[in-house]
């Protein structure tokens, strides 16, 4: 299990897990930052008030899991698949992320902010009211993900195509300079000019 394996590397002094699988497990209120996780497997597992602060991940995948409300906070990602995954209020803050790929996963108000991204994807993800404060959004891509009233405070969007997401109801700052070089189709339009304080009649 799991939280047999946190304690013998604890014990061990060790810090890597490599090469396991864990498939429908629960973990509550277990410790484990500081852990480096490669080539790992969490399949249908669900984790309670878990903390992952500091922890880094290298080709490990999250396929169906609940991690819902834990802390992931200056964590590293790379080459990770997520699908399938609940995250409600998960808080990522300073989390640095470099090849992953996130598909129907559902992370309402989770906190990104402070985060750094290059060459990551989601896809068909809900994401409403998450934060992505002061974000580095570097080959980040949304495709039919809902992004309602997501807060983009001072993170530059130049460059994003979002014309497949709900982007009802985002903010940014007030000099609006985050919107700049952002794509998005005819119907979002609307939704941005109400956004730049114009009153549109029908």
């Amino acid at each position: 299990m799991l939280t047999d394996r946190v304690a013998q590397l604890r014990r061990e002094e060790d810090e890597a897990l490599t090469g396991e699988a864990f498939q429908g497990e629960t973990a509550e209120r277990l410790d484990l930052c500081d852990l480096e996780f490669t080539d790992v497997l969490f399949q249908k597992c669900r984790f309670v008030d878990c903390r992952f602060c500091a922890s880094s991940f290298y080709r490990v995948k999250f396929e169906n899991c609940d991690f819902s409300n834990c802390s992931f906070t200056d964590s590293r990602w790379k080459d990770c698949v997520l699908t399938g995954c609940k995250g409600m209020g998960a808080d990522f803050r300073a989390s640095h992320w470099r090849g992953c790929r996130m598909e129907e996963c559902a992370l309402p108000m989770a906190n990104f902010a402070q985060t750094l991204w290059h060459d990551c994807g989601w896809k068909s993800c809900d994401l409403r009211q998450s934060l992505w404060m002061e974000c580095k959004l570097d080959k980040w891509t949304a495709a039919k993900c809902d992004l309602a009233g997501v807060s983009f405070f001072r993170t530059p969007l130049k460059g994003l195509d979002l014309s497949t997401c709900d982007i009802d109801g985002i903010t940014v700052s007030e000099t609006f300079s985050e919107l700049r070089g952002l794509a998005v189709g005819a119907h979002q339009t609307v939704e941005l000019i109400r956004l730049l304080g114009v009153r549109v009649e029908n």
